[in-house]
Order: structure tokens, then C-alpha cells, then sequence
């Protein structure tokens, strides 16, 4: 799961690689860096429910089977959260001072639902590694950056504007979720759209202005096919129509997007001391398509994702605030939603003030989105929340962080009539957490 802040990988990796003046030709050197934190949380939340799920075996429909069992969770308070990522920086420059290199980024979160490592009978390690994001780039301090490989987009995390996040663990928009069960976390922001494999341009800045945009034929990351098996299905990179597409591909953990283009413009200025920045930004995509079982003919079940964003922010003697408004024909979470659903609409905003080494801040968002089981009620889904936070510099790079978030997903209707299928229905899904702890940053 993508985490968007300010401070986030993607952002500190532009930075790191920002074209300099060009100098002597430097042949390509290597930099570790990464990041550690570990957090107490204190968790409330109340969507324990029980739904009718296999212990093992057939599908949660296949009631003649013994081994189906109506079961319930309760959740205790009180738990402990740690999480790294180890990022590899290459950076070289040639003769004719172009900059290049290459980024590449192990996180070790991959398997969310393993509960202990040294299990004999887990499958796989909580803390399995992983790649986050890995791409090479060429920049030029007249022409600008391209970069290829898996990454976040001009709309999907480089050049978003309204954000406020320099604060805490970065609010409702931070490592709150780390504690928190399903449905009520995963929030709709820039970073959640992925790093699929694309190719990204972005453009130097002209006065003031710079723009940004992206290209990926599909939702694919890393080699291969993304085939399970022997045999074409909706997990395959290259599959642009398949079998009840509107159940299949409308999953966040599976393709659905195609031939993506995301753009951005951006404007960044100084007036009378002030720190400004406004900018739009685009995600426009195709999606797949229905194949009929049998004859395989195709037709067009879910809308082709179009999604658009405005923020701005200013920045005065310490004082951030900022926000925007997001809107499209999408659900949460970019998952692309059926012909006639409803079109996702979300505010956010936030401020934040830092003095030496305190920062404080808030932020919020609010939103509504087709409902989480295609919408068949017809009512649609709402979700919001809002995170207070604060953070001290203790030493270089190393932080405390404390932090208060509020999180809520409220679908009418939704636990009657979809509480008995592979669905976690809840009409009012609510909860909160405080967290506090340490994070390194090297």
C-alpha cells in the first residue's frame, strides 16, 4: 500500500537527483539511504463483524460445504508497528553534462496478512521484501528529466499541489493505516495510483511553470507477464478484455487500467515573502473490457477511468496551508467503476506551522464514491476523515512523532445486503488511532 507524503520516496528520490550545473564527467556512484520507524498505536474501531467465509476450500457461495462457518473477530487496542524501506541511489554524469542514473527501492511490507514470521506453517514472511519502485533516468538542467521504469506519475505523487503532510507521520494521509483494519482505511490520494511501469518527462521550470507527463500501457510492474498461470487471465499485463471484467478487474490488487496517460501543470512562485503553488493535474486511461464466455465477444461493462485534480498551497514564516478538490469517473482507491455508477468527488485540505525543530499540523479530506459493492443499493459511499500530528527533531534525521487520525466509511444499506457474500458489508464503518514513536531517516 502506497503512503503519500510530502517526505515520501518518491519525492525525496527527485530531489536527491535534481540536475546540477553541469561539471566533469563523474563516473556512476552508489548511495544507500532508506528509512526506520517503529510506532505504539492505540486502535478503536468498530467493524468487527461476522461474515459467512471458508475456514478452506470452495468459495464463501458453496453453503453444501461443511467447512463453511460464520465467523467473528474481536479487536484488542493496544499494538506495535515497524516498518524499512533501503533505497539505492546511482547518480553519474557524462561529458556533455546530462546527469543519469538509476533508483531503486526494497520495502518490507509485501505480505499484510502473515501474522508471524517463524510460523512453520506460513506461507510467506510478514516482512517479505519487495520491490517499491525502481527507475533509471536522463536530466538535463535545459531540457529536463525522463524517466523509465516503475515509478509514481505527474498525478500520481510528482507534481501534486495542496497536500499538506510535512507533519507527524503526514496525517489521515499517514501510517495510521498500519493499524487499522479493513474497509475502514485506504484513503483515495495521489499516491495510491500506483508505480506501474510508464515512461514520465518532466519539464524544467519556465517562469514559474513546469508540467510533467506520463505514459503506461497497462497496470503491469517489474518483468514478466503478471500471468498466474499457464493461460491468459485478468492478471496478465497484456489482457485487455477478459471474463466479468466488472467483478474481476475493478480490484485495486489487479489490473484494470490501459494505455494511462497522466499530466500535470504547476506553477510555484514568491510574492511579497510568500510562498505560492496552484496546479492541475489529469489521469486518462482505458479500460478492460468484457469477453463473453464462450464466443469471447467484447463489450465495454466499465467506464474508462478519468480523473482530475486542482490544489494549491502558501507558505509564510513557517505556516503551510493548503488544499484541493478531486473529481472523476472512478470509485476509491482509482478502481474503475461500472457504466452508470456514481463519480467519485473529494475535498482535501490542511495546515501546518514548523519552528526549528517542532512541526505541528491537521489535515482532512472528505468524499463520495460509488459503493464498495458495485453500487447496487444505489446510495453510493462517503468517506472521511481527519489526522492531527506533530513531530521533533531529536538529532539528524531521526524524529518523535506523535499523532491523533479519525477515519470513517458509511454505505446504507450495505451490511443487509451484501454482510452474506465474499464482502466485508458494513453500514457505518468508524474508527480512530494514536500512535507515537520514532522514525530514522538515512
Amino acid at each position: 500500500m502506497r503512503k503519500f507524503l510530502l517526505a515520501s520516496t518518491a519525492v525525496v528520490g527527485a530531489a536527491v537527483l535534481v540536475p546540477t550545473v553541469a561539471e566533469a564527467q563523474q563516473a556512476p556512484t552508489v548511495r544507500i539511504g532508506g528509512y526506520f520507524r517503529a510506532y505504539y498505536g492505540y486502535t478503536q474501531q468498530n467493524n468487527t463483524v461476522g461474515i459467512n467465509t471458508p475456514m478452506y476450500g470452495p468459495g464463501p457461495t458453496d453453503t453444501s460445504e461443511p467447512n463453511l462457518a460464520n465467523r467473528s473477530a474481536r479487536l484488542g487496542h493496544n499494538d506495535f508497528s515497524t516498518d524499512a524501506e533501503v533505497h539505492v541511489f546511482v547518480n553519474g554524469k557524462a561529458a556533455n553534462g546530462l546527469s543519469y542514473g538509476a533508483v531503486i527501492e526494497i520495502q518490507f511490507d509485501a505480505m499484510e496478512g502473515a501474522v508471524r514470521n517463524n510460523a512453520r506453517r506460513a506461507v510467506n514472511n510478514k516482512t517479505t521484501a519487495s520491490l517499491d519502485e525502481m527507475y533509471a533516468f536522463v536530466a538535463s538542467p535545459t531540457l529536463g528529466q525522463l524517466r523509465f521504469g516503475d515509478e509514481d506519475g505527474p498525478f500520481g505523487g510528482l507534481m501534486n499541489v495542496g497536500w499538506v503532510t510535512n507533519f507527524g507521520t503526514g496525517g489521515v494521509f499517514g501510517d495510521w493505516e498500519s493499524f487499522m483494519v479493513r474497509p475502514n482505511r485506504t484513503g483515495t490520494t495521489p499516491g495510491g495510483v500506483g508505480d506501474n511501469t510508464k515512461i514520465i518527462y518532466l519539464s524544467p521550470q519556465f517562469f514559474g511553470f513546469d508540467f510533467g507527463v506520463s505514459y503506461a500501457p497497462n497496470e503491469g510492474e517489474g518483468e514478466d507477464t503478471g500471468c498466474l498461470n499457464s493461460y491468459a487471465n485478468v492478471n496478465c499485463d497484456r489482457a485487455y478484455a477478459v471474463t466479468n471484467a466488472a467483478g474481476n478487474g475493478r480490484s485495486h490488487d489487479q489490473p484494470g487500467r490501459l494505455n494511462e496517460i497522466q499530466a500535470a501543470i504547476r506553477w510555484r512562485g514568491n510574492i511579497a515573502g510568500v510562498g505560492l503553488a496552484a496546479g492541475f493535474s489529469t489521469l486518462q486511461s482505458q479500460v478492460i473490457r468484457e469477453a463473453a464466455a464462450g464466443t469471447g465477444d467484447i463489450t465495454r461493462t466499465l467506464r474508462n477511468p478519468s480523473v482530475y485534480q486542482v490544489g494549491a498551497q502558501a507558505t509564510y514564516m513557517g505556516f503551510t496551508i493548503g488544499g484541493g478538490y478531486m473529481w472523476g469517473n472512478t470509485s476509491f482507491y482509482y478502481i474503475p467503476s461500472p457504466r452508470g455508477g456514481k463519480n467519485m468527488s473529494q475535498f482535501f485540505g490542511g495546515a501546518s506551522y514548523t519552528m526549528g525543530p517542532i512541526s505541528v499540523g491537521a489535515n482532512f479530506f472528505t468524499g463520495q464514491y460509488e459503493g464498495g459493492g458495485g453500487d447496487l443499493l444505489g446510495v453510493g459511499m462517503r468517506r472521511w476523515g481527519y489526522g492531527i500530528g506533530a513531530n521533533y527533531r531529536l538529532a539528524p534525521g531521526m524524529d518523535l512523532v506523535a499523532e491523533y487520525v479519525r477515519h470513517e466509511v458509511k454505505e446504507p444499506g450495505a451490511a443487509t445486503l451484501l454482510g452474506t457474500a465474499n464482502y466485508a458489508g458494513t453500514d457505518r464503518a468508524k474508527g480512530s488511532v494514536f500512535l507515537t514513536g520514532v522514525r530514522l531517516a538515512f
